[in-house]
């Protein structure tokens, strides 16, 4: 077993449940703005959501383009018309989302019971990619804050998992270059484990649906966060 002394968790849907989150936010978000919600609905702004993300990744996109596109898309996809009105609709429901989702905390089951535990061997940090403002007010209103020395958002670093300048600010940040004393944890092949392949760091994948890997080298598959705590 390697010696680890740094663990560098994903957020979102690692920790914190962001699909939850995500979903209760949309649901205020078109109640606000008096659009009908559905689950289809739904759907379809995270097929449209999924995908701008996926270009934020490969840096195709801004981050900025991506808060307004998102809306501007699905109010298309129900039939507004490309207008003004439309664009200041995408706007509001732009801002109402990001209020809203900023005050979602929820955790994955057993979430606290393992970090806590890890906290007492490990230093630890989170790594993630997403809005700052979001990001900031949900990680500080959890339970698990107390557990974790910093949080690093991509927003502020101004790169994206799983670019390897996101990782350069994070080793330089906290002041250790050694990799081999890096662990990774989250649940995305694409920001976190392509993320952590490239760059030379260990990966665990949180992978509670026992998804394929697609041919990726991972150093530690788990379904569940007690899995984590064994381990190491």
């Amino acid at each position: 077993m390697k010696k680890y002394e740094y663990l560098l968790f994903d957020a979102d849907n690692t920790l914190l449940d962001f699909s939850k989150a995500e979903y209760l936010a949309f649901r205020e978000t078109c109640s606000a703005s008096g659009i009908e919600f559905s689950e289809e609905l739904y759907s379809t702004y995270s097929e449209i959501n999924d995908s701008l993300w996926k270009k934020i990744e490969k840096k195709e996109i801004t981050l900025d383009f991506l808060k307004l596109e998102r809306f501007r898309l699905l109010l298309r996809s129900i039939g507004n018309e490309e207008c003004e009105e439309t664009l200041k609709k995408a706007g509001e429901m732009r801002d109402l989302y990001i209020e809203s989702l900023a005050e979602q905390s929820c955790l994955i089951d057993g979430a606290e019971e393992c970090v806590a535990a890890l906290s007492k061997k490990y230093k630890m940090y989170i790594v993630t990619n997403g809005i700052a403002k979001i990001q900031r007010k949900r990680f500080f209103a959890s339970s698990i804050k107390q557990y974790f020395s910093e949080i690093f958002i991509s927003e502020e670093i101004g790169a994206a998992k799983p670019s390897p300048l996101f990782f350069d600010q994070v080793l330089e940040r906290i002041g250790e270059s050694d990799r081999s004393k890096y662990l990774v944890i989250g649940d995305s092949l694409t920001s976190d484990c392509d993320g952590a392949i490239g760059y030379g760091i260990d990966i665990c994948r949180y992978n509670p649906n026992n998804l394929p890997d697609n041919g990726r080298k991972l150093t530690y598959n788990i379904e569940k966060l007690s899995e984590l705590n064994e381990i190491l």
